[in-house]
C-alpha cells in the first residue's frame, strides 16, 4: 500500500476532511485551489497537470469534461458517470450542478468493488496491477460519504452493482452528457446499448478509453456499436490530453 493511500484513508485526513468541506463546497469548483481539491480527493482544474505531448493514454482530465459538459448543460435532460471509482470526477461535477443552481441530477454508477477476476483488456495482470491497480480502493460508502460531505443530495445519486443489473433503475430517464470510464469491451456495450437512445439531441457520451493502449475492448465495442449509425466520432484536446466523444443526432 503506498504512503498516498495510508495518508488519504487515516482517520485524521477524514476528520481533517469534515471540518473543512463546509467551506470548500462554498469554492467554486472551477477555480478551486489544488490543495483544497488535493485534500479532498477531487479533479480539479487547478490540479489538472498537461501532457508533455498530445496523448489519449490517460484518464479523462478535468477540464476535458467541463469543456464537453457546459455547452450541453442547456439541453434537456440528465447526467451520468459509469465508472464512479473514488469519486475524483464525479463530486466536482456535482458541485458544479449546486453551485450553478443547475436543477440536474448526475447518476454515478459503478460495482464499488472494482475488477475481481475479469479479462482486462490487453494488459497482462501484472501490467495491469502496477499501472492502474485493481481499482478496489473504494467503497459506496466513502463516495457517499464524500456526497453527504459536500451536501450533494440533491444533485448525485450513487447507484452500486453491475450495469447490467443497474441501468435499469433509471430507464425512464433521458441524459444530455454521459462520462463511460468503463475500460471493458462488454461494459462499454452494455452502457453505450441503454444510453444511446436515451440521450437528448446534442447529448454527449464521452468515452475514456478510446484510443488508450491498454484497453483494446473500449475500441472494439465503439466502433461496433457506431456502424451503421448516423454518429461519427469526434475529438477534443486540452493540455494535451486526447478524448473522444460521441454527440447524438
Amino acid at each position: 500500500m503506498s504512503l498516498k493511500t495510508v495518508i488519504r484513508n487515516s482517520p485524521l485526513m477524514r476528520v481533517i476532511q469534515d471540518v473543512s468541506s463546509p467551506i470548500a463546497r462554498r469554492l467554486p469548483v472551477e477555480s478551486m485551489p489544488g490543495w483544497v481539491g488535493f485534500l479532498h480527493g477531487l479533479s480539479v482544474p487547478k490540479r489538472a497537470v498537461p501532457l508533455p505531448s498530445p496523448s489519449p493514454a490517460s484518464g479523462a482530465n478535468i477540464k476535458v469534461i467541463f469543456s464537453l459538459l457546459k455547452p450541453v448543460i442547456h439541453l434537456p435532460g440528465d447526467l451520468a458517470e459509469c465508472g464512479v471509482f473514488r469519486g475524483h470526477t464525479l463530486i466536482p461535477v456535482g458541485l458544479y450542478l449546486a453551485q450553478n443552481k443547475i436543477d440536474k441530477r448526475v447518476y454515478g454508477f459503478d460495482s464499488f468493488e472494482g475488477f475481481g477476476d475479469v479479462d482486462r483488456g490487453g494488459a497482462t495482470e501484472d501490467e495491469f496491477i502496477k499501472e492502474y491497480g485493481d481499482l478496489d480502493d473504494t467503497s459506496f460508502d466513502l463516495v457517499q460519504g464524500m456526497v453527504d460531505r459536500f451536501d450533494l443530495n440533491n444533485h448525485v445519486s450513487l447507484i452500486r452493482g453491475y450495469f447490467d443489473r443497474t441501468l435499469q433503475t433509471v430507464s425512464t430517464k433521458r441524459f444530455c452528457f454521459v462520462h463511460l470510464d468503463v475500460d471493458l469491451y462488454e461494459s462499454y456495450i452494455t452502457c453505450l446499448q441503454f444510453f444511446y437512445e436515451r440521450m437528448v439531441p446534442g447529448g454527449v457520451i464521452l468515452l475514456d478509453e478510446y484510443n488508450d493502449p491498454p484497453w483494446p475492448g473500449c475500441n472494439r465495442a465503439v466502433d461496433e456499436f457506431l456502424r451503421g449509425k448516423p454518429e461519427m466520432l469526434e475529438e477534443q484536446s486540452v493540455d494535451n490530453y486526447i478524448k473522444y466523444f460521441i454527440r447524438k443526432r
